[in-house]
Formats: C-alpha cells, structure tokens, sequence
C-alpha cells in the first residue's frame, strides 16, 4: 500500500523550549517578557510588526550592551547563549522579570559581550572569530585549563594573585595592532617548496543537480500535484518525563520515542506538533507569515523565524536557489559511503552559507546543513534524509536524523496523506493565554 507525499528538512527549532524548562527549570520569555514599569506605557508583545524599524533599546527595556541591535534579533542571540553555555534563560534573568538586574550572572553576561565585541572589532579586523562558545563549548563555567574526559576544570589562585601587578601589561584598552592581519609577514629562507598544481574537477552545473533531484523526486508533474500532506509517526529524542509533585526536584529527560505530526499546507504553511508524557502538546508553527512556539507562546523572529520559513518549504531543498545567492557546485565530497555533489549558497541577507548534498548517482539529497544566526554567533544543524520510498510516485526520505547542539533527533514517518483537507486555522498562533488575577 502506498503512502502519499513528501518531507521538508527539520531545522535545529523542533527541540521544544519545555526540553529547556525541565532540565533547567525556569520559564523562556513569553509574549510580554518584560514587565512595563508601575504607572508606565504597557510593554506591546514581541511580536515581528511591533519591532519593526526598533532596535532593542527602543522595544525592551533595560537592554544596554545590545541596544543598538535590530529588536528582532535579541531573541535569537539569546538562544545562542543558552545553548553555547548549555544552560536555560533562568541563569541569568529572574523569571517574570525579565528587565531586573537582580542577577549577579546578568552583569557578567554583559561583561562578557563587550569583551567579545571588542576583541572581534579591534583584535579581528570586525570579523566573528570570537563568540560564546569559543570558551564555553556548552558548559556555564570556560575551563582555564585542558581538561581530561570525565575531569572537572581545577580550580585555583588567579594569575594575578601569583604574579605581581607589575608583571602583567594592563590589556584594558585592545590594541587593534594586535590583529593577526597586522602581524609581520612570516620569514621563510630559501625558496618555497612548489606544489604539484591540482587537476580540475568537472563538475556539474547548478541547474544539472537540481534538475536532475526534481526528476529523482518524481518529476514536474509529481512535484506539483501536492497542496498540502500530513505526515505523522515518532521521533527519537531526549524526552522530559511527567511534571511531578509541586517542590519535587525535576527529573532530568532521556532519550526516548514519541508519537510526532506534521501538517504542511502550500503555501508556506507548517505545523509539528509532539506528544510529551503527561503535558500539553509541544508545537512549532508557520502560518505562512508568522513563526511562533507555544513552549512559552511567543512569536520567533530573526534567524529562528528565518529557519521556520525554510522548513515550512518542501520537498526540502527545491527553493535554494531563490533563497539564496552565489549558489555554485563546488565539490564532490561523501556522505557515508555514497559519492555527492555538494552545493553551496549565501543566504539573500548574506547571514551565513547554506550546504546540500545531492548523491551523485540518484540526484537525491542525503544531506543539508545550516545555521540558526544570531548577533553574537550561530550553531549549526545537519540534517540527513534516508529511506526514500516511493509515494505516489514521489521519493519521500521517511527517516531524518538531525543532528544539533541542541539534542539529535531522529523522526520516523509511517503514514505520509497528500492533499488531506487541513485548515488554515490550524496554523494560526494560539490566543496568548488569560492574565492570572491579581494577589490579594
């Protein structure tokens, strides 16, 4: 018996926000994040049309070392930090109040942005060569020393309470002459040894590989009869457990299989929705303009309203080239053991550069990489596409495991229906949730 239709890459935001809210507990921001202050103008929700033409200072309150930014990329580069420090929002803000500087972590963490902005800008020509997690590679504290697998970092005296004052140069202002591309030219003697020069590939053009994925697929044709699919089967990912009793600690997730969907609706419209134990469905939308989470309900915006839009697309990949600029062939490379031609492209805001893999056999993509961007760094996603079957004609990849700093999941389809009837509502942002009463 066959199935019906097709499946779009699953970008790193489908590793729900309630993941964060039990290992770390605490609460991500909401649609009204920070509190206006008594007797003051509301705060408007974060929403994209609020922000629009605001940098954050203008839209948030009490941001001071970001303000400068575009609004709607504050949330995105919150997100980095939690995943580059490998901890939840509640590390540094007071949950609910989001504004207050009450946190000793919340003056560091502007401590440590001017320092990385500062060494980017003077040491590094205005280049990210520094971010978060060039120190601390998904742990709260930067190790100040190599650490042994399965050793905790020593701690010890500060080098300035071994060495005397004087014997440390004062490193407060940044010499832009520190910039590697400032230093001396290397001094080589003698002639450079010559490299045999390299023998050009031939390589297939751009519109070959695509050409030839949309007839491995299935054709033109077959591509076009879809309008909308519901997909529906697990995913294999660390599963929180049920909420236990109030004041209890909370359990730490584990890996586990749960029941997963996904409803797609042409055009740009996309809802996954997954069941966890003992709690409301975690869900993801598009509603073909507007990203949102309902883990808090918040809407997305920047680079992460920019991933849900791309995964909203299918058959994965298809739209590169109209997303994308300087899209060239530049390799053949391997995923496994199959031979593919890879792909590359700078996304239209030139955030960052995108990579397919297509098999260079079948035309089919085995693989795709991206990055979740953000104004102090991004991470990075992979996403690999297998078991291709044949549905309705089509080469559907009924397994994707997607690999991300922020947990690897593998989602199974076992039932794929075209063209189910699927209204447009079901995509819509949920009503934020009634104003608790006030305390007596």
């Amino acid at each position: 018996m066959k199935t019906k239709l097709s499946v779009r890459r699953i970008p790193w935001f489908l590793t729900f926000a309630a993941i964060t809210i039990v290992a770390f507990g605490v609460n991500l921001p909401s649609l009204r994040a920070q509190a206006p202050a008594a007797g003051g103008p509301p705060q408007l929700p974060a929403t994209a049309a609020n922000m629009m033409g605001k940098t954050a200072g203008e839209f948030y309150k009490n941001v001071k070392v970001l303000k400068d930014v575009p609004a709607e990329d504050i949330h995105p580069a919150m997100e980095y930090i939690t995943t580059a420090l490998g901890v939840g929002c509640g590390y540094c803000h007071v949950p609910g109040k989001f504004d207050s500087d009450d946190r000793h972590d919340k003056n560091v963490a502007r401590s440590m942005i001017k320092m990385t902005i500062a060494l980017n800008a003077n040491v590094f020509d205005g280049k990210r060569e520094l971010s978060c997690y060039t120190c601390h590679r998904g742990q709260a504290k930067a190790a100040p020393t190599l650490v042994f697998p399965g050793e905790a970092a020593p701690t010890g005296r500060t080098a300035a309470e071994i060495f005397p004052p004087l014997a440390v140069r004062d490193v407060t202002v940044i010499d832009p002459s520190l910039s590697p591309s400032k230093a001396p030219a290397t001094v080589q003697s003698g002639p450079p040894t010559p490299r045999p020069a390299a023998t050009p590939m031939a390589l297939p053009s751009v519109d070959d590989v695509f050409n030839k994925y949309a007839q491995a697929l299935g054709g033109d044709a077959a591509l076009g009869k879809a309008k909308s699919l519901v997909e529906k089967g697990t995913v294999e990912m660390m599963v929180p457990p049920p909420p236990g009793p109030p004041g209890a600690p909370a359990a730490a997730p584990m890996m586990g299989s749960v029941p997963a969907e996904v409803d797609r609706k042409l055009p740009g419209m996309v809802l996954l929705s997954v069941e966890l134990p003992g709690r409301p469905a975690s869900m993801e939308g598009v509603d073909g303009k507007i990203g949102w989470t309902n883990t808090p309900l918040r809407e997305n915006t920047g680079g992460e309203l920019a991933l849900q839009q791309e995964f909203a697309e299918f058959p994965a990949g298809m739209k590169f080239r109209e997303n994308h600029q300087k899209v060239l062939v530049d390799a053949k490379d391997k995923v496994g053991d199959r031979d593919v031609y890879r792909v590359v492209g700078t996304r239209s805001d030139g955030a960052a550069l995108d990579i397919l893999y297509f098999d260079a056999q079948t035309g089919l993509l085995l693989r795709s990489y991206a990055t979740m961007q953000s104004v102090l760094g991004g991470f990075p996603e992979e996403t690999y596409y297998e078991d291709y079957r044949d549905v309705s004609g089509l080469q559907v990849p009924f397994t994707l495991r997607v690999l991300s700093p922020e947990g690897d999941r593998t989602y199974k389809w076992s039932r794929v229906d075209a063209n189910a009837p699927v209204e447009d509502s079901r995509f819509t942002m949920p009503p934020p949730p009634p104003p608790r009463p006030a305390a007596d």
